[in-house]
């Protein structure tokens, strides 16, 4: 063989001897949450052979403890998937550890002459050996899941409702979906409540492997609807819960817009309506039944009216005294002392009347023998005058004649 030829077949392989190869571990993703790989492993979008395979290339970002393990599994996670965990741990804490000391370089290679260009065209395609493919890329990582906002809602869809006070026996349910309609897992919520009262339990929480996150609501004091509000995101979800008057433990009795407290007072002879309403022990008004009102006093009158929403007692004053009015419904009575004062009434001035009347009849009227005409007259003087309220003194006189014409 020419020495030329010698020459050329060692440089080539020199150079192919120094050329780096890319592993294939430096193509990977980033390492994996906990949170990313539950979601994959409840999904089931890729085989647990597949999920192992990806954790042995990308790693995780967290050491599990026991309780990680355990979520784990209940997500779906097999050996294989957990061996793969661990392997790359202890991987990745091999290349942290310290690098041990560098040797010495070896004393470099004495180069080769240059071949000439002819010999380097007509030898190269025949000498030089074939370079090695390169390793295909990994698959890419599947897309991050994106929230529906036409299948996150709260389940149940009627309107609920309970005692002012009291805990709602059913908890909400709200369900957090990704447009494929699989669960949202981890998904960060936070729960409020409207003005109208109540507290909700826990007011912050994350969907667990269901996507799902449950909500216990106490009602607050005060009767009405209650706006519960969750947050996902950028989405806002409400639910409408309704608190209802507790049971009636109190009639109150109302004039006008006063409530009547202690006892009441009529100073006068006008008509006074009172008006009555049951209210729980928060004062919420409830329906009333069976209202009825009754008097012990001489000095009123009174009639009662009832509806369900409220009932209605007229007094009527007639003289001054005591008595007691005895309102009852829905199962509550209540007694109310009443005490009529009316302003005392001066003697009066005397009234005066005076009245007149003629009669007068003929011969064809009269059935009398002899008798031929009747007329007369008739005059009465009265007067009248107040001494005390309802009594009154009246004094009168009355004069007159009648004269009879008969016959001759």
């Amino acid at each position: 063989m020419p020495p030329a030829m010698t020459s050329l077949r060692v440089l080539l392989l020199v150079t192919l001897e120094v050329l780096p190869i890319q592993p294939a571990s430096a193509q990977g993703t980033q390492p994996l949450r906990k949170a990313e790989l539950v979601r994959m492993l409840a999904r089931r979008a890729l085989s647990k052979p597949q999920i192992a395979t990806l954790v042995r290339r990308n790693c995780v970002t967290f050491q599990p403890t026991a309780h990680d393990r355990a979520e784990l599994r209940a997500a779906g996670a097999d050996d294989a998937v957990l061996a793969a965990i661990d392997q790359c741990l202890r991987a990745r804490l091999a290349r942290t550890a310290p690098p041990p000391r560098p040797a010495a370089p070896a004393p470099a290679r004495p180069s080769a002459p240059a071949p000439s260009p002819l010999v380097a065209a007509t030898q190269a395609p025949t000498d030089t050996p074939a370079r090695a493919a390169p390793p295909p890329p990994p698959p890419p990582p599947p897309p991050r899941p994106v929230i529906s906002e036409r299948l996150t809602q709260f389940t149940g869809g009627a309107e609920l409702h309970g005692t002012v006070g009291s805990t709602l026996p059913q908890a909400l349910v709200l369900e957090v979906r990704d447009t494929t309609g699989a669960p949202f897992v981890g998904q960060p919520v936070t729960i409020t409540t409207s003005s109208g009262g109540g507290t909700v339990t826990p007011s912050a929480a994350e969907s667990d492997t269901s996507g799902v996150v449950r909500v216990r609501v106490t009602l607050g004091e005060r009767a009405g609807a209650t706006t519960i509000t969750a947050r996902v995101g950028t989405l806002t979800r409400t639910v409408l819960v309704r608190a209802d008057p507790g049971p009636p433990e109190a009639l109150v009795v109302e004039r006008g817009d006063t409530p009547v407290v202690g006892s009441l007072t009529l100073r006068s002879r006008d008509t006074v309506v009172l008006r009555v309403v049951a209210r729980d022990r928060y004062g919420n008004r409830t329906a009333l039944d069976k209202f009825a009102a009754t008097t012990t006093a001489r000095a009123i009158a009174l009639t009662a009216t009832a509806t369900d929403a409220a009932g209605s007692v007229t007094l009527v004053p007639r003289r001054s005294g005591v008595g007691e009015l005895t309102l009852s419904g829905s199962g509550v009575r209540v007694r109310l002392p009443v005490d009529v004062v009316l302003p005392a009434t001066s003697v009066g001035a005397w009234g005066l009347g005076a009245r007149t009347a003629w009669l007068g009849a003929n011969h064809p009227w009269i059935g009398l023998a002899g008798v031929t005409g009747i007329k007369g007259a008739d005059f009465s003087i009265f007067g009248c005058r107040t001494l005390v309220a309802g009594l009154s003194l009246a004094l009168g006189a009355t004069a007159g004649s009648l004269n009879a014409d008969q016959t001759t």
